[in-house]
This record gives C-alpha cells, sequence and structure tokens, in this order.
C-alpha cells in the first residue's frame, strides 16, 4: 500500500500539469484517483492545504469550471460519494471540440507557409543573381562594342541631341580655367596636332587632358566634335568634353597616367632605354592596331591621317589607346608638333595632297611605330648623319634585321621581334602591297599566340621600374 501511494505521489504534479493543458474525462479520473490515494496517506482533506488546489484557480480554462471555495483549503467536488475530496469539476466536454485536429491544421499550415517563403526567397535570388550576372557582362562588353554607324558628311540630330553622362558634353570656360588654374604654364603636359596640352581636374574629380588651340578656328569644329562622341572602344582615347568661342576651341579627354609610348622606348636623343620587353611591346601594338581597324570599321571608314607614336598613349594598365582620331579637318600642319623631317616620317610619301589620304595612309604611319616599337628609336634620331635618312630607309637597306632589332631585347625575343620587323616592312611597302589594318590584327595576334610560351611567369607589373612618365608628376 506504501509503495502505491509513493508511485501516485510521483505521478501527481505530471498529472496536474496533464489535466490543465489536456482537459478531459480520462485525465481527471487518473487525478482523481490520485487525490484519493493521497487523502488516505495524508489523514483528510484539511491537511491537504493550498498547495494543490490553488493552480486550478488561477487560470480560466474552457474546459474546467473553479467552484467557489467551501473552506480555505480549496475547492470541494464529490468523487465515488466523499464530498470531502478536493477536486477540479471539468464542464462536459464538447462534442465538436478536437484538439488534435486542430493542431495538426495548424503544423500543416505553418509547413506550407514555411515552404511558399522559402521558395520566395530562393526565387528572387536567383533573379538578383542573373540581373548582377547580366550588368557585369554589359560593363565588360561595352567598351569594346562597335560603335554606331557615323556618317561623316552629316550629322544625326538626333544622336547629337541625346548626350548621356557619359558622352561629350559642352563645358563652361570657367571650368576650364579652374580646371587648368587659368592655363597654368606649370600644366602644360605637351603639344600636338591641335595644339598645346594641358592637365587638368573637373569639378566631378576627374583628371582630364585639356586640348587648347587659339585662333586657328574652323565652323566644322563642333560638327566633327558630336559626330566622334558617338565613337567608343577600349582602345580609343575617351572624348569627354569641348568648348569654342570666338577665339579659341579646346577638347577635353579623359588623361592616361603612362603619356605616350615614346617616353618608354627612347630618351631625348632618341635612343633606346630598354623599359619594354617585347611581350609588352606586342601588346601595345596589337592594342593599336585595334584601335585602328575600329575607326577604319565605320561607315564610312574614319581615316585617322595622323597616327604616330606620339598619338598612342598608355593608361595605368599600359593598355594603349589611340589619340587625335576623327579630327582631319581640323589638323593643321603648322600646329604639328617636332621637326618637319619627324613629321613626313609618318606620312605616306605617295601622298600627292592631304585631301587623298585613304586607309592604306594609315597603314604607312602604323609600319613606321612598329618600326619604333622594335628598333627602340625614334624615327629620328642624333644617330641618322643624313637630314633626309629616317628609320623607314634604315630598316629598307638594312642588311641584317638583327642589328636593326633594340639592343636591349633578349636573344629569345628575336625571333618575336623580326616577325613584328617583317610585318613592319610590309606596312610601309607601296600601298598596293600594304595589308589592311584587319589583317595587321590577326597577324599580331598570332605571333603573340607564338610567343606566349616565353612569357607565362610574366607579371603585368613591371618590377621596380616605374614606367609613369615625368610630364605627367
Amino acid at each position: 500500500m506504501f509503495t502505491m501511494r509513493l508511485l501516485w505521489g510521483l505521478r501527481l504534479p505530471l498529472l496536474i500539469l496533464i489535466q490543465l493543458l489536456f482537459p478531459n474525462r480520462s485525465t481527471y479520473k487518473l487525478y482523481a484517483e490520485a487525490l484519493i490515494t493521497f487523502k488516505g496517506s495524508l489523514g483528510g482533506p484539511q491537511q491537504l492545504g493550498c498547495s494543490i488546489v490553488k493552480y486550478p484557480c488561477q487560470m480560466q480554462w474552457p474546459c474546467l469550471d473553479c467552484y467557489k471555495l467551501k473552506d480555505p483549503g480549496g475547492v470541494t467536488g464529490k468523487i465515488d460519494g466523499n464530498n470531502d475530496i478536493p477536486t477540479l469539476t471539468p464542464l462536459p466536454e464538447p462534442r465538436d471540440r478536437k484538439p488534435g485536429g486542430r493542431r495538426s491544421s495548424a503544423i500543416i499550415g505553418s509547413a506550407i507557409a514555411a515552404l511558399v517563403v522559402l521558395v520566395i526567397v530562393v526565387t528572387v535570388y536567383i533573379c538578383l543573381m542573373r540581373v548582377k550576372k547580366s550588368m557585369r557582362q554589359t560593363s565588360e562588353v561595352a567598351s569594346s562594342m562597335p560603335s554606331p554607324t557615323v556618317e561623316m558628311g552629316r550629322v544625326n540630330t538626333q544622336h547629337v541631341t541625346a548626350f548621356s553622362p557619359q558622352n561629350t558634353r559642352q563645358l563652361t570656360i570657367l571650368e576650364l580655367e579652374q580646371a587648368t588654374r587659368n592655363f597654368s604654364h606649370n600644366n602644360i603636359i605637351g603639344e600636338g596636332g591641335f595644339g598645346v596640352v594641358y592637365k587638368g581636374l573637373l569639378q566631378d574629380g576627374s583628371i582630364v587632358a585639356i586640348k587648347r588651340r587659339l585662333f586657328a578656328l574652323t565652323p566644322d569644329f563642333v560638327v566633327e566634335v558630336k559626330q566622334i562622341a558617338h565613337i567608343h572602344h577600349i582602345h580609343l582615347v575617351k572624348l569627354i568634353g569641348y568648348y569654342e568661342d570666338n577665339h579659341q576651341q579646346l577638347l577635353v579627354y579623359e588623361y592616361l597616367p603612362n603619356s605616350n609610348v615614346g617616353s618608354h622606348l627612347y630618351d631625348s636623343e632618341g635612343l633606346p632605354v630598354g623599359r619594354l620587353n617585347l611581350w609588352r611591346r606586342l601588346s601595345i601594338a596589337l592594342g593599336a592596331s585595334k584601335g585602328v581597324e575600329h575607326l577604319h570599321s565605320l561607315v564610312p571608314p574614319l581615316v585617322h591621317t595622323n597616327f604616330r607614336t606620339s598619338n598612342v598613349l598608355l593608361d595605368e594598365n599600359y593598355t594603349a589607346k589611340v589619340s587625335d582620331y576623327g579630327f582631319c579637318k581640323l589638323q593643321a600642319q603648322v600646329d604639328r608638333a617636332g621637326s618637319s623631317s619627324n613629321v613626313d616620317c609618318f606620312l605616306d610619301p605617295e601622298l600627292n595632297i592631304p585631301q587623298n589620304y585613304s586607309e592604306k595612309s594609315d597603314v604607312y604611319s602604323f609600319g613606321v611605330f612598329l618600326l619604333e616599337l622594335i628598333s627602340g628609336s625614334e624615327a629620328h634620331n642624333k644617330n641618322m648623319l643624313h637630314p633626309d635618312e629616317n628609320i623607314v630607309f634604315q630598316a629598307k637597306n638594312s642588311v641584317d634585321l638583327d642589328k636593326f632589332v633594340d639592343i636591349t631585347l633578349g636573344y629569345q625575343e628575336k625571333n618575336g621581334a623580326r616577325q613584328i620587323l617583317m610585318l613592319a616592312l610590309l606596312c610601309v611597302d607601296v600601298t598596293f602591297r600594304r595589308p589592311s589594318m584587319a589583317q595587321i590584327v590577326l597577324e599580331l595576334e598570332r605571333i603573340q599566340r607564338e610567343i606566349a610560351p616565353m612569357y607565362s611567369q610574366f607579371n603585368d607589373e613591371i618590377g621596380a621600374v616605374t614606367l609613369g612618365s615625368e610630364l605627367f608628376q
């Protein structure tokens, strides 16, 4: 009997909790039996106190009815004819109440809701990743996409008026004066076919190169600017803005910190300095050829007319970009920098008048550029004794082409340099033998693939040698 009482004593707290949470007839009967057992062991209902019966009266459950207390000891009810046992007296259980069904419905509903939320989150994530990938591909391709058709004879007004922040805009003279500190001599970084070039800082924080031309004006300036504004390629210097008034015209280009290619090939006397290996020179030649080839691919073709080494600029990654394109009507012979012999080296000798410029004239100029790249020497340098002597004359009359190659190049680089030299000689040949720019691009790509294994460990950032031009410091 004692063992039974001990067992019911251990089960009584659990039965109270079950009766509170899951009130029904079965749990009520077990609860009542436990109380009867405890009554006999404790000696009477008055000894129970409020330790048990206080719990039912603290919460109003739907299936319970707390009776009024007959004494301080708790609530009394009748169980098996005994009126002195404190009890919980449940109300009759509603027939339509099904707690188990409701719990199952709640679980199923929660699961479905969680599944729907998960599907929505996954769908949104996939869509965001696709948009991000599409934007990244667009930004990578945009710089090398073919430009829209540019008709140099007339301007499509629909495109001219539809300037976006990425295209050319008209600047004020106040902005340009502030950018160059009132065109200070300390900001001059060079002089080209259009005029003096200044380094400037615009109000939006962008560093630019500003070309200024005084007095020698042309009424076609704005027309040509707006036509060129639609030409975009990764290997062409971007035209950012322009300005014109009664006595000056200005062009604003993106600033390229590593100056022109010549500053990395030869010194002030036109002799080799050996800063670039063959891989770097070939990469520069390939980039410049793609820029010119893009101009020739326009409809109608756009001829550069002033291609030379000083017009091939390098950005911070030494990517070659061609400048001064598209201004054939604005270029004046009197404004071109350098000596007459230096200018003549790049001009096609078969031209009778400047109006006869063609794509093959640009090819000749590109051939002279390749000769400078491979020899490391300026087209007309101090080692040329005769005034009429130039780099084209030397190359065509060289008995041993290996001696024409830059002496700073390594022995293993001679073979690749010789192939580029042979291509250059084709470019400066008579007109009908000259290749097109598209053919030049293909040949340079072939040479690059051939010598690539030799430069498998080549690092794009060239060691301890600082290649930045002193002009830009």
